[in-house]
């Protein structure tokens, strides 16, 4: 029961490690994620897999005991009870190359669990990076709603004023009302979202998030394509399929085969006038040379082998094309989020500038409250695009990075 207690307490230590930087998170993300860490453990497999097979000769070394027991009707030059103890040295010589292929077969495909568990690292990063901008926004969009609760607040207050002096409608009391708590209402929906994002954050991070710190990425421009980890340990795999194939066809070549048996006997419940020269040790040598000559079954499995080998040299050709295609994309749309933030930047000056006129004119009279209202919400819905695009920014920024080839330790060093 205590040491139930002990493995609870440092679970929960460990959840709830502290990580509030982007750097942090994804530090601890790369430490601590359950996938990788799985993914890391299939690779330890591999890797004992292949270890395995590191001897092409393929040596055994065997040791045993037989015990032999006859009767009923037992003849004279027959043996009632024979115990053999044995050791059998066995070698493969040559079996067709199938232990070469097999040892190339298992280095590629423990090679390409390397290079896969790269790939989900990258790939993981990737959606800390999204989730953590993501999550920017709707604290974003808390403040600037907040902001809007205050002014909407200021002219309750001011046209509640009014109305107690009997200088306005009850109706325009009625709308501001309205208006505040439809934005307390989006407010406490911001808030689950952020809480959602937050714990999905902290999910992936095996960490306790509460909060964000604010950290842009750094810059990085004039990135060239390099194939990436899922290139890389897809032709791997393709070259383990051609040794699969060398495998199955091993069986149709020449097999030579190495075996020494040494073997020491004991013998009772027989006639030792007639067997009289019983031995007590025999060592044998055997070479073994065989062909197969004839196989209804390695025809097929050869061709399934080839098929296997084509279907897996389509899929890197398409997975090529696709990432230079998305490199290129997720280059323009760096550049179009630029933009977007200029456009967008231009639009809230704009808006302010609009929403202070309408608001002196409204506080004297000029205009209604539907034109005021109309500035405010204006005023803040572009402020709310703004700030959405300074962290879509961020996200088309890690997206450029990662589309690019760039590894994930290449993306932690920017920060150097």
């Amino acid at each position: 029961m205590i040491l139930s207690k002990t493995f609870l307490i440092t679970g929960l230590l460990t959840i709830s490690i502290n990580a509030t930087t982007l750097k942090d998170i994804i530090v601890n993300t790369i430490n601590n994620n359950q996938n990788i860490q799985s993914n890391k453990i299939q690779n330890k497999s591999l890797e004992k897999t292949y270890q395995s097979v590191q001897n092409q000769y393929n040596p055994t070394i065997t040791i045993g005991a037989n015990y032999l027991k006859l009767d009923k009707d037992l003849r004279n030059v027959q043996i009632g009870q024979t115990i053999t103890g044995f050791a059998k040295i066995s070698i493969d010589l040559y079996n067709g190359g199938k232990n070469n292929a097999l040892k190339k077969q298992k280095q590629y495909q423990y090679q390409s669990g390397l290079h896969n568990n790269n790939m989900l690292i990258n790939k993981t990063i990737l959606q800390v990076v999204t989730l953590y901008y993501q999550t920017k926004t709707i604290i974003e969009n808390i403040k600037v709603l907040q902001e809007k609760a205050n002014a909407l607040k200021a002219q309750y207050n001011r046209i509640k004023t009014k109305y107690k002096l009997q200088m306005t409608t009850q109706d325009e009391v009625l709308k501001f009302q309205a208006e505040y708590d439809s934005n307390q209402y989006q407010i406490a929906q911001l808030e689950y979202q952020k809480e959602q994002l937050l714990q999905t954050i902290s999910l992936i991070s095996h960490s306790h998030i509460t909060d964000l710190d604010d950290v842009t990425l750094p810059n990085v421009s004039n990135l060239t394509y390099q194939p990436s980890q899922a290139i890389k340990a897809l032709e791997l795999s393709l070259k383990a399929q051609q040794e699969n194939k060398n495998i199955i066809a091993s069986s149709k070549k020449i097999q030579i085969k190495l075996e020494d048996n040494y073997n020491i006997y004991n013998y009772d419940d027989y006639n030792s006038r007639l067997l009289t020269d019983l031995p007590d040790q025999q060592n044998q040598l055997m070479l073994n040379i065989s062909y197969k000559l004839f196989d209804t079954s390695s025809k097929n499995k050869i061709q399934a082998a080839q098929l296997a080998k084509q279907s897996i040299a389509k899929q890197l050709d398409y997975l090529q094309e696709q990432e230079q295609t998305n490199f290129q994309l997720a280059k323009k749309q760096l550049t179009t989020a630029k933009l977007k933030i200029i456009s967008l930047k231009s639009a809230v000056k704009m808006a302010n500038s609009v929403y202070k006129i309408i608001k002196t004119k409204y506080e004297n009279g000029v205009v209604d409250n539907i034109a005021y209202l109309d500035a405010l919400s204006k005023k803040i819905y572009n402020l709310a695009l703004y700030k959405q695009a300074l962290n879509d920014y961020e996200i088309s920024k890690a997206n450029y990075y990662f589309t690019s080839g760039i590894g994930y330790k290449q993306f932690l060093n920017i920060w150097e």
